[in-house]
């Protein structure tokens, strides 16, 4: 078995793109070549007439759009109730709001586009063992009740006892049901588990949207953009109203940057016509690698997206310094031409990464990860398999985290020449959607409001 052996890559067609040969010109220039670069290419093809590069450094999709744990969330890592300390609740009424717009944001790039990608949209759920998670989620429903934003019901197993330790506060805001119903929504049988979180969840294949869609916009914009592959950027430079990417021999000239990357990218940012900036952005940007496995099921399960919260889990509020917690997603898939049988890929062991340098994507997946794994889904998957599990994919993906746990999507401050739809917070994947729709719309010099995803919200070191 391969080191990295991704069940959304192994999906992909073998089909390269050039690397760069020539110094180009062009008005936007794009790096990154994953969900986030390739949708932020939709929207600005589809909304404004300009030229656009697309650059990546490896192949299309085969970051961390392709080696994730496939769920689709419009929730942020990060507790609402403290963003709303941060930014006040309006602003974070609006950006939760902008998220869960990513629903038909996704809907409408593939009805659009014509694309075979598929993607399973059904009502998830999250696990929890202890009572102050339980509060969490409650004071974050009291801010969402505030805001009308709709809420995330939560109810709590009656023969646990909670609903006596609870504060009247929260009344109305949860329900007490019988402790089977919550174990038969987990699809566990351990009885730790004394509550659950129910929320709008789906599964995809990012990499396969990518892929194809990158296809789409090639065919159909092809006086008007390119993509390059194996292209890696030695360095950014940024003048008053334009900028230079240069990678080996050759240079892009543009007009507009827009970093779509996890922010581990190898290269260095000159600013000419202001402060510098490499300080603001590479090394305030973190890194937790994640590690997944996935198995057949021989019986057909609906689509499922389940996480499996510790106790403890938020003892710190900051999203890179949470506990890991367990995540096991289930989709319908037909394997070698067989039958259609379910794909179940579960994920939570973690490494975190201070010099994400250090990060090799083909590097083996680790023992110790594999047998953590085994031993949550003997212990809480209700239809663990009997004895040894044989597993068809191990892999391994690098998220990258911002400071204070919220996307950057917009302006750099220092130079508006360079933007960033970035920040993958381990929820990456509709964020990168509704970031790329923001960056056109900028871009298209749409007056919007204020967002918590502005760069100039960000924080100045790392806390």
């Amino acid at each position: 078995m391969a080191n990295n052996n991704s069940p959304w890559i192994a999906q992909l067609d073998s089909y390269s793109y050039p690397n760069l040969q020539q110094d180009q010109q062009t008005e936007i220039t794009i790096v990154g070549g994953g969900i986030s670069g390739v949708v932020t290419a939709y929207f600005l093809l589809k909304n404004t007439s300009k030229k656009v590069i697309l650059v990546e450094g490896y192949k299309l999709a085969h970051g961390a759009t392709g080696h994730n744990a496939g769920q689709l969330v419009s929730y942020f890592e990060r507790q609402i109730s403290s963003m709303v300390q941060e930014f006040g609740l309006e602003m974070v009424a609006k950006a939760q709001s902008d998220v869960n717009d990513g629903w038909s944001l996704l809907q409408n790039i593939i009805t659009d586009c014509g694309l075979k990608t598929k993607f399973a949209d059904f009502t998830g759920y999250a696990g929890f063992q202890d009572l102050d998670s339980i509060i969490v989620h409650l004071e974050n429903n009291r801010y969402a009740n505030h805001a009308r934003i709709d809420l995330e019901p939560l109810i709590v197993a009656g023969e646990s006892g909670l609903a006596n330790q609870i504060p009247t506060l929260y009344e109305g805001l949860y329900s007490i049901v019988p402790h089977e119903n919550i174990l038969s929504l987990l699809e566990t049988e351990d009885r730790r588990f004394i509550a659950a979180l129910s929320t709008r969840k789906g599964v995809m294949n990012s990499a396969f949207l990518t892929r194809e869609l990158a296809h789409y916009l090639v065919k159909t914009y092809a006086d008007r953009f390119n993509v390059y592959e194996h292209t890696h950027i030695n360095e950014i430079i940024l003048d008053q109203d334009r900028g230079e990417l240069l990678s080996g021999p050759y240079k892009i000239s543009t007009k507009q940057i827009v970093l779509c990357t996890n922010g581990f990218e190898k290269f260095t940012i000159t600013n000419k016509a202001g402060e510098e900036i490499d300080t603001h952005f590479h090394y305030l940007i973190r890194g937790v690698v994640g590690y997944m496995a996935g198995f057949v099921e021989e019986h057909i399960n609906p689509p499922v997206a389940i996480s499996y919260l510790p106790r403890g889990l938020y003892s710190n509020d900051s999203a890179y310094e949470l506990e890991p917690y367990y995540t096991l997603t289930r989709r319908t898939v037909h394997h070698d031409g067989a039958k259609e049988q379910s794909l179940v890929c579960v994920g939570g062991p973690e490494q975190r990464m201070h010099n994400t340098t250090d990060y090799v994507q083909d590097s083996a997946f680790p023992a110790s990860a594999q047998y953590e794994i085994d031993a949550f889904i003997h212990q809480t998957y209700k239809f663990a398999p009997k004895g040894e599990i044989s597993y068809l994919y191990s892999w391994h993906g690098l998220m990258g985290y911002t400071p204070n746990g919220v996307r950057l999507v917009g302006f750099e401050p220092a130079n508006k020449v360079l933007m960033y739809n970035l920040g993958c917070n381990g929820v990456g994947l509709l964020p990168s959607i509704v970031g790329g729709d923001r960056i056109a719309r900028l871009i298209n010099g749409e007056e919007l409001e204020p967002s918590i995803f502005d760069p100039s919200n960000r924080a100045d070191k790392v806390q």
